[in-house]
């Protein structure tokens, strides 16, 4: 059984981190990378991958917030159920893109023309872009001495037109004394193909507090609270090529870019009421709760960025060349909070479940599972 459920575990995040919109847009977002080669031009850049990532912060956290329960009614003692879960949370359209000059903008700017414009899709919006933003250089003419200022263009990165943030799940829960279950996520450390690695914890507690109201034990329905906590560390590879030409100069090996990735570190916390109706073939329950949660996504490695080749300030084909810049990228969301809605059920056949649920939020999930149980 326990190489099983791993089994489907591992292959489950494999489907959903080989698919996933950030897995396959890493890549393209790594031309907004290359405009990091000033202090000021990294800031901006953060900020510009921010926005662009902003579903992530998002719909990750409220995935991970997703799927502690499919009942209202806490086991009897040492009752248990095993489920494996699939979530996916609904990007709004005010988050499928942006406009960049909204975002005070220090270097970087945006390059007007009749064919482009300022607003651009996040990684789930759109899948077509047409922002051009321009990274400006200042340096020292090395013939005149004066102060010049050149400019590198670079096209922001489209969506994926896919508004959706996916995550699987596994847990256990086990009954124990005076009605309250407590909740176990656990996910191993997995080397997955494409550089893909991940490990994940969490854990949870729900209590029955019908007992505890006046005229409990007549009480036709099952109330309690529940609350839980999830940490989540990934890391998925990816590749910032440096720009090749003939005006190019490049002094750089072509093994200084190995090791270049996206590392995620995410923590989940939710708090729910519920109320609900547990029959012998079929559960059902709703509740509100309370949600947060935070991300950190930086880039371990070393980039190539491309900037003007102050030695040949006077060829009129602007030559160019490459810099080495390490770590460019270290963004935080922090408190991604708000209030829920939710409904779910189960049906169950003999010790096999089948659970779904619907939590309404700004970012509303759907999620699925199947397991076993013995109460």
């Amino acid at each position: 059984m326990n190489k099983t459920i791993y089994a489907i575990i591992s292959f489950g995040f494999l489907l959903i981190a080989g698919a996933s919109p950030l897995r396959a847009q890493l890549d393209n977002a790594g031309t907004i990378i290359k405009a990091s080669a000033t202090e000021q031009g990294r800031q901006d850049a953060n900020t510009l991958l921010k926005a662009y990532f902003k579903p992530i912060g998002k719909g990750f956290g409220t995935d991970l917030n997703t799927g502690w329960f499919n009942t209202a009614k806490t086991h009897s003692l040492l009752g248990f159920d095993l489920t494996v879960s699939a979530s996916v949370a609904r990007v709004p359209g005010s988050d499928r893109s942006f406009n960049v000059q909204k975002l005070n903008l220090k270097e970087l700017e945006y390059i007007e023309e009749e064919s482009t414009s300022p607003v651009t899709p996040t990684a789930f919006g759109p899948g077509e872009s047409n922002t051009t933003m321009g990274a400006y250089y200042s340096y020292t003419n090395p013939q005149t001495g004066e102060q010049q200022r050149e400019r590198v263009d670079f096209e922001m990165p489209a969506g994926t037109d896919v508004p959706y943030v996916p995550a699987p799940m596994v847990q256990a829960s086990v009954g124990f004394i005076k009605g309250t279950d407590v909740t176990v996520r656990y996910v191993p450390p997995l080397d997955l193909p494409n550089d893909i690695k991940l490990d994940l914890w969490g854990v949870g507690l729900k209590h029955d507090i019908t007992e505890w109201l006046p005229g409990g034990k007549l009480i036709p329905v099952n109330i309690s609270l529940q609350a839980g906590y999830t940490k989540l560390n990934s890391s998925i590879a990816f590749n910032v090529d440096p720009e090749q030409g003939a005006d190019v100069e490049n002094n750089y090996d072509p093994s200084t870019w190995n090791g270049q990735k996206a590392a995620l570190r995410t923590n989940a916390f939710t708090v729910n009421a519920l109320v609900g109706k547990t029959l012998p073939f079929i559960s059902l329950y709703g509740g509100i709760g309370y949600e947060t949660s935070s991300l950190v996504i930086d880039t371990p490695g070393s980039y190539p960025v491309t900037v003007p080749n102050e030695d040949f300030p006077d060829q009129s084909s602007q030559p160019k060349k490459i810099k080495k810049v390490d770590n460019p990228i270290d963004i935080s969301y922090d408190k991604n909070s708000s209030f829920r809605g939710l409904v779910g059920t189960r049906i169950k056949l003999a010790f096999f479940n089948v659970t779904a649920s619907y939590t309404l939020s700004k970012y509303p999930v759907g999620q699925v599972g199947v397991g076993f149980s013995f109460r």
